[in-house]
């Protein structure tokens, strides 16, 4: 779900997982797509520097 666009945090909330830092260790994403998330990322943070 996460890959596919969902708040994390709803994920969160319809699996019933109250903290964060155990949804980190029950969800995971696949490593091309964390790497374009962290691209996204950064290029938002170099734009707001130029």
């Amino acid at each position: 779900m996460i890959e596919d666009g969902a708040d994390p945090q709803f994920v969160q909330r319809q699996v019933g997982i109250k903290d964060a830092s155990t949804r980190a260790a029950c969800t995971s994403v696949n490593g091309d797509f964390m790497n374009t998330m962290m691209r996204k990322a950064l290029d938002r943070v170099f734009a707001k520097e130029q």
